[in-house]
């Protein structure tokens, strides 16, 4: 017997403890192999891709969080894996084995485990990168499919990188273990363990950072973002680890005191496992719920934005065709027929037109970020003519009188008040000015937003008629807009209408930017769906290991409690009880973190997002479920198989 075949048996009989973790690594091997692929294509690096150098840059951010997150898996799996041997090495060790052995031993097993991951992983990430390759040629839209070609520097980046990833997670491993004494690394699991303390200024921190950053989600807006995003983040760290490492445990004693549903069935062995455990489990929940959280807030922002697209765009772009026409006495942008006849004949249906004519005005507004006073242009426009868009857009009509003015922002993600009610304004037309009373401001689009028009200032309509009396229509800019049924399938259409136009820039087509829109959030999608699930696997494996690590321990208390008169049922409903913890008392602070995240989305996005969230935590605990009963069965047969 030497070090090397030890090494090898020793893999051999942990192999159920191994099982995870080794697909763990291989998926992410896979998919970083497939990436790397992709980024180092001839037809990508020569730019003969459509949209390639877009899609690797995505692709090489992916590949970075996938290292990241990789070094935390592997390292915390290390940890999880010595731990629970720690007797076994001592036992070595008493049989003459040194230190230095020992860690060869160590370093041994997991160079084995790790050599075979990375070689059966790019081995599959080679078989797949050719769907990977049709799917990003589809998602793309290109002519010719991208070829499937050898990439060595995706077989150099992901072997090498990953072997010395391994290799120094390794090491540093090595020296817990190796610097123990041997008293105490026999002893290490006799030792009783205490009872967790609790904290009432911890408890309190705890709840007090999850309020805060409760309350910064729930009130993000697109003009404050910036500054929440990282402030959020902290706060949500820190009170998740305190949460579950204080809260939680104060909740169990509480529970634990209550003598009437402790002895009621399993409930005193369960209870009493899980406060003696809970500081073991308190890192484990404070990481699986956190991945939980990203994977759910990640997927589900890029779903929701997905399926939210269409919406986004008509609310931004209001009518499928729209232009604006400086000189409101003719025509030299496009020919209104010229559109309408486009369409006609390529069987589009016009649902409504816009047509109103403005002046064009200059007003002071604040710079949202430092408040400073800025001359701003924008087109004045009657009552009744924003009260005929905005029916046909159905948007609540403008009620004005007197000298009352109206300020409409095009932009309805951005809650910025430019404007407050009962404020007074100078308007600058020409050589004349008017002063107005403000009713407010309202964020949402009529016409197409392009130039003059992009904001509008809408005046009752006696007063706009005193206004443009002495106005000449040359001087005046028209407004111009066709919504389409379908529009959404008009792209050569838009384009044909587009090469009509004498200016581009005073033209504006919703189907080229909808489908523009579409196709990069579809990859981005794409992408995101293989992150999201490698982060999903590690994350159960995680479960998976700290539920097989204490295997040997279980077994000796099951033992007992059989003696002692428990049945099978029983036992069963323990190891169910514990289990189902493990898993899902993270995933529902996950699901909260998240819901917390969907609102902050909602809001940002100005739209009721409840079905699309509802799907994916539907989807996610289906797959938790999943995940829960294939360990749960597994656990239960290792355990209680071994009762005799």
């Amino acid at each position: 017997m030497n070090i090397r075949l030890l090494a090898k048996r020793n893999i051999q009989g942990n192999a159920q403890r191994y099982l995870a973790y080794f697909f763990s690594i291989v998926l992410s091997v896979s998919i970083f192999f497939i990436y790397a692929s992709f980024i180092f294509h001839p037809d990508v690096v020569h730019a003969d891709i459509p949209g390639g150098k877009l899609i690797s840059r995505g692709l090489i951010a992916a590949e970075i969080v996938i290292i990241i997150f990789s070094v935390f898996f592997i390292a915390y799996s290390n940890a999880a894996f010595i731990q629970p041997r720690k007797k076994e090495f001592g036992l070595l060790t008493l049989l003459g084995m040194s230190k230095s052995q020992l860690r060869k031993l160590i370093y041994l097993e997991q160079t084995m485990v790790s050599l075979i991951s990375i070689l059966i992983g790019v081995g599959l990430g080679f078989l797949f990168s050719k769907l990977f390759l049709m799917a990003i040629s589809w998602l793309l839209a290109v002519e010719q499919p991208i070829s499937f070609v050898f990439v060595p520097e995706a077989f150099i980046y992901t072997i090498v990188g990953f072997i010395l990833l391994f290799q120094l997670l390794s090491l540093f491993s090595l020296f817990h273990i190796g610097n123990a004494e041997v008293v105490d690394i026999l002893k290490d699991k006799q030792k009783p363990k205490k009872t967790p303390f609790v904290s009432k200024w911890l408890v309190a921190l705890s709840a007090v950072c999850l309020s805060i950053s409760y309350y910064l989600a729930y009130t993000l807006s697109l003009n404050n973002s910036y500054i929440r995003v990282l402030p959020i983040v902290f706060f949500v760290l820190i009170g998740t680890y305190f949460l579950f490492s204080q809260s939680i445990v104060a909740l169990c004693s509480r529970l634990y005191r209550k003598k009437k549903s402790l002895y009621g069935g399993t409930n005193l062995i369960t209870q009493t496992n899980l406060i003696f455990n809970i500081k073991d489990y308190s890192r484990l929940f404070f990481l699986t719920s956190i991945i939980t959280a990203v994977i759910l807030t990640a997927a589900g922002t890029l779903f929701m934005f997905s399926a939210d697209l269409k919406k986004q765009g008509m609310d931004n772009i209001p009518q499928a065709i729209g232009w604006i026409e400086n000189d409101a006495s003719i025509y030299s942008v496009i020919e209104p027929s010229a559109v309408e006849n486009t369409l006609k004949e390529d069987g589009f249906k016009i649902l409504y037109e816009v047509n109103m004519t403005g002046v064009p005005i200059t007003h002071m507004l604040p710079h949202m970020r430092t408040g400073e006073p800025n001359e701003i242009r924008s087109l004045l426009i009657s009552e009744s003519d924003y009260n005929n868009a905005a029916a046909l857009r159905k948007i609540e009509p403008a009620k004005l009188s007197g000298k009352e003015a109206l300020y409409i922002f095009p932009y309805g993600g951005l809650d910025y008040q430019f404007v407050h009610r009962g404020e007074q304004k100078e308007l600058h037309f020409g050589n004349g000015t008017i002063q107005v009373t403000m009713v407010g401001q309202r964020n949402q689009s009529i016409v197409a937003p392009i130039k003059a028009a992009t904001t509008l200032m809408v005046v009752d309509d006696q007063l706009y008629h005193e206004i443009t009396a002495d106005v000449p229509l040359k001087d005046m800019t028209r407004v111009r807009g066709y919504e389409v049924k379908d529009w959404e399938e008009s792209m050569e259409t838009s384009s044909e209408i587009e090469q009509m136009s004498n200016n581009h820039n005073q033209l504006q087509t919703r189907a080229p930017i909808y489908q523009e829109m579409k196709q990069g959030s579809i990859l981005i999608l794409f992408i995101g769906l293989f992150v999201s699930l490698l982060f999903f696997i590690v994350q159960g494996s995680m479960m998976y290991l700290r539920v097989f690590t204490n295997l040997e321990d279980k077994k000796i208390q099951i033992h007992a409690l059989h003696r002692l008169g428990l049945t099978k049922k029983e036992i069963r409903q323990i190891l169910s009880a514990e289990i189902r913890i493990l898993f899902f008392a993270p995933f529902l602070i996950g699901v909260i973190h998240a819901i917390v995240a969907y609102v902050a989305l909602s809001n940002l996005l100005g739209s009721n997002l409840f079905a699309y969230s509802a799907m994916v935590i539907a989807t996610y605990f289906l797959f938790q479920l999943l995940y829960y009963q294939v360990t749960k069965k597994m656990y239960e047969r290792a355990v209680i198989n071994s009762i005799k």
